[in-house]
């Protein structure tokens, strides 16, 4: 099962010691306390031990545990913060202090560029390649992340560093050539599957799916659809048949889940990397919950118009958000009273994926034994799914649909609405499947309906060309987005300050 695994993905404390971050520059001095790096590389076990504290980063509250989805979704137009609290400034795109998120969203992902390229360059002393294609990809899915907040101005670092480097700004097109040549490798090295002791490492579907998002990033479709149809036709994955169960603590494997990052709540002593995405995301602040980040219209909206083309609710719709209305309780408190309580009642008022109620039975606080959204304080264990295969069959859609293939495209999307019971598109949206344009755009809709609150609207609206102020139709923050200025975060001051060789990227 999934937590023998999660067991082993732990901070490896003596190997952390051994991590160099991009633009540090601290005095150097030998602490003869601890092991240097040189010395402890010595056996298949240490190599072992240095993946999986690559993969530990994943854990963190800075990366997946918490920061990742702040800053995705709330970048997007998906997500707004509706109190006056930090992350007020930072979804409206008026933030002053560009260090204050930009800053540990640099350092982590560095962080794990840093320790996947440790493992990567003692692996050849071993003769692991499946652990050599973990880190391939681990490097990689650091730099996605970064060029997606950043831009391609990023620091280029394709090797171990060391304490007098200092790497400059990459070239436009750099990293992605680098991240392609990690993942192709990847590719070769990885197993289809890995036994079930072992879930949540990294599998070849996983580098495939990544390439081609990084493919996608920049509009080659043509490039990704031959490693789409790849996953499709390994049969290795297969949609749950309940939706929902793609977001709860369920203790098995996801055949849907491509890759995961994995967290287990309440386990043995130094055992347990919980996250807190849930508290982040709950529709307002108090009793343990942050209410930093919550639904904007847009997702209502787009369900609402399914509702009216298809002629029926789209069961997917309660299981994302919580909004007035919902026949699905938040932590033992209807969609109504959570929005009589939010500052703007016109807005829906919180996500409801992730949202961790499993683990409070009937959604009773544990404690005082009311119904009190401090259950909220409750750790979250959900494995948080990076990518699964509903994203894929949606992904060889549009791949399809951009070469021309619209009429085979539409299939793939009528297998994830008939997860949902949903209609064919041909038979709710006749209009969009006549041509590649406005299948297109249907496409969009349809990952909007089913990936909201996953991380990928941001990307997609880079992709789409929708990252401007012309959005401010679906998400009023953005009204303050500055097109030529807002597409690409600041790279952090302190890091410039740091490194004589990174250059500014031009909007800041």
């Amino acid at each position: 099962m999934k937590n023998i695994f999660k067991r082993k993905l732990k901070s490896i404390c003596l190997l952390s010691l051994l991590l160099g971050l991009v633009g540090c520059s601290e005095l150097d001095q030998i602490n003869p306390n601890e092991l240097s790096e040189s010395a402890f590389w010595q056996t298949e076990q240490d190599l072992e031990q240095g993946i999986i504290a690559a993969y530990d980063v994943l854990q963190f509250w800075e990366t997946y545990g918490q920061n990742f989805h702040i800053l995705y979704s709330g970048l997007s137009d998906e997500g707004t913060n509706e109190h006056p609290f930090e992350f007020n400034a930072l979804v409206r795109f008026t933030l002053s202090d560009s260090d204050e998120f930009g800053g540990p969203h640099w350092v982590n992902n560095y962080a794990l560029i840093s320790r996947a390229y440790q493992v990567l360059e003692n692996e050849p002393r071993f003769g692991k390649p499946e652990i050599a294609g973990q880190a391939e990809f681990l490097i990689a899915l650091g730099y996605f992340n970064l060029v997606g907040l950043f831009g391609e101005n990023v620091a280029y670092v394709d090797r171990v560093q060391q304490p007098s480097d200092r790497p400059s700004s990459a070239e436009n097109g750099q990293i992605y050539a680098l991240m392609e040549s990690m993942l192709l490798s990847a590719i070769q090295k990885l197993p289809l599957s890995w036994p079930e002791n072992q879930y949540g490492k990294v599998t070849k579907g996983a580098a495939q799916a990544l390439l081609a998002k990084t493919y996608f990033q920049q509009q080659r479709y043509a490039e990704a659809e031959p490693l789409l149809k790849a996953i499709i036709d390994s049969n290795q994955y297969s949609l749950l048949p309940v939706f929902n169960d793609n977001f709860r603590e369920t203790g098995a494997v996801n055949p849907e889940a491509l890759f995961v990052v994995n967290f287990i709540e309440n386990g043995p002593t130094n055992e347990t990397d919980s996250h807190r995405r849930h508290q982040v995301f709950s529709p307002s602040e108090g009793g343990g919950a942050f209410g930093d980040i919550q639904c904007s219209n847009m997702i209502l909206n787009a369900f609402q118009r399914e509702e009216t083309a298809a002629g029926s609710k789209d069961s997917r719709m309660d299981y994302t958000i919580i909004y007035p209305g919902s026949s699905l309780t938040y932590y033992g408190l209807s969609g109504q009273v959570w929005a009589d309580g939010a500052p703007n009642q016109d807005l829906v008022t919180g996500f409801y994926k992730y949202s961790e109620q499993e683990n409070v039975e009937n959604n009773v606080d544990p404690v005082s034994g009311s119904q009190t959204f401090m259950a909220i304080l409750a750790d979250g264990g959900t494995d948080y799914v990076v990518i699964r295969y509903a994203d894929i069959l949606l992904m060889y859609a549009e791949a399809l649909n951009a070469a021309g293939n619209t009429a085979q495209a539409v299939q793939y999307v009528d297998q994830v609405r008939a997860r949902s019971g949903r209609p064919m598109v041909a038979t709710a949206y006749p209009a969009f499947t006549g041509s590649q344009s406005a299948f297109r755009d249907r496409i969009e809709q349809e990952r909007i309906l089913e990936l909201s609150g996953e991380n990928w609207r941001f990307f997609d609206l880079k992709r789409y060309g929708k990252y401007n102020n012309a959005q401010q139709v679906e998400d009023e923050n953005f009204a303050s987005f500055t097109d030529g200025q807002d597409e690409v975060a600041p790279i952090p001051q302190r890091e410039l300050d740091l490194n004589a060789n990174l250059l500014p990227n031009q909007a800041n």
